[in-house]
C-alpha cells in the first residue's frame, strides 16, 4: 500500500475533477480500444476544474500474472528476456505517445493491474541500464506517484478540508453490472475514505452510503453526513471486435461497460462547515 499526500489547493472552495483511467489493456493495435472515444474522453476531463488522473491499472495488455509466471518457467535466455522487456516499453511508449501524454503532470497517481512486465531503461549520465516494473515506468513519464498495488490518497483544502480516496486495480468476475461495488462494500467499514474505486471489471458502477457525525467539542448539536461513494470506473478494450475472434466473443460474454466515469468536487462552506460536494458523472 502507498500513502499519498496531494499538496494543499489554493482555496478552501477549490474545485477538482478525479478522472480515473486505467484498463486501456494497449497491444498496439487501435481498433482494440474504443480509441477515439478515449482521446476525447481525456481531452474533455482536462477541460474540467483542476483535473487530477489516478490510474487503476491494466495500461497495456502485457503480461498476465499466468503469463509472467510461465516466462519465469520457460527460464529463457538473457537475449529473449530482453527482446520481450523492450517490447513491453514500446507498449508503453506507445500508449503514452498515443493517449496518456496530454495528462503529464496531472495525476495523483498510478496503481498497477495485473498486466505489467519488468522492462529496461538508461539511467544516468553513463547510459546504464536499470530494470523496473512498466507501471513504474509509465508514472515515471507521466511525473506521477507510483501507488503500487494499493493507493490510499489524501487531498487538503485551506480551513482543514480533507477527502480521502482508496484506489485499487480490483480482481475477480462478476455477471452482475454492480459486481465492483460488492468488492467496494467490504471495505468500507475498514477505511476511513470519502471515495472508493476499483478497475479490473470493466464495468461502471456507483453507489452511495451516509456514515453520520457527531459534533466534537463545543456547544454545537449539528450533526453532518459523511456521504461515501463506491465507483467501478469501467475502461476502454473492446470485448465484440468485427471481423476478429475475442476470447469474450468467443464465450459469448457480456459486452464490457466502455467509458470511465468523472468524480466532481465542489467545496462549499455551509454555516461555516465545509462540505465537498461531491457527484460522480458516468
Amino acid at each position: 500500500m502507498e500513502i499519498y499526500r496531494y499538496p494543499k489547493f489554493k482555496s478552501a472552495i477549490t474545485a477538482v475533477t478525479i478522472c480515473p483511467i486505467g484498463d486501456l489493456q494497449w497491444a498496439g493495435d487501435e481498433k482494440d480500444l474504443a480509441y477515439d472515444h478515449l482521446n476525447e474522453h481525456i481531452a474533455g476531463a482536462l477541460k474540467r476544474p483542476n483535473p487530477l488522473f489516478i490510474g487503476m491499472g491494466d495500461y497495456i495488455d502485457f503480461a498476465s500474472p499466468s503469463n509472467r509466471e510461465r516466462l519465469e518457467q520457460a527460464r529463457l535466455y538473457d537475449t529473449a528476456v530482453k527482446v520481450i522487456s523492450a517490447a513491453t516499453k514500446d507498449l508503453v511508449d506507445e500508449v503514452y505517445d498515443k493517449v496518456l501524454k496530454p495528462t503529464t503532470g496531472k495525476w495523483i497517481g498510478l496503481t498497477q493491474g495485473h498486466h505489467h512486465f519488468p522492462v529496461s531503461v538508461k539511467k544516468g549520465d553513463d547510459g546504464a541500464e536499470h530494470t523496473l516494473d512498466s507501471d513504474v515506468y509509465l508514472a515515471k513519464k507521466l511525473k506521477a506517484k507510483y501507488l503500487d498495488e494499493f493507493g490510499f490518497i489524501r487531498l487538503e483544502w485551506p480551513g482543514g478540508g480533507q477527502f480521502h480516496i482508496v484506489a485499487y486495480h480490483g480482481a475477480g468476475s462478476s455477471v452482475f453490472p454492480w459486481g465492483p461495488l460488492n468488492q467496494l462494500w467490504r471495505l468500507v467499514p475498514n477505511f476511513h475514505a470519502d471515495l472508493l474505486l476499483i478497475g479490473h471489471q470493466t464495468k461502471k458502477a456507483v453507489a452511495e452510503t451516509d456514515r453520520l457525525v457527531f459534533p466534537v467539542g463545543g456547544k454545537s448539536d449539528h450533526v453532518t453526513h459523511m456521504t461515501i461513494k463506491m465507483v467501478g470506473t469501467g475502461g476502454w478494450t473492446k470485448g465484440y471486435v468485427a471481423g476478429r475472434r475475442t476470447y469474450i466473443s468467443a464465450g459469448a460474454l457480456s459486452p464490457v461497460a466502455l467509458g470511465q466515469p468523472l468524480i466532481h468536487l465542489k467545496p462549499r462552506l455551509r454555516k461555516g462547515v465545509w462540505e465537498v460536494g461531491m457527484t460522480v458523472e458516468m
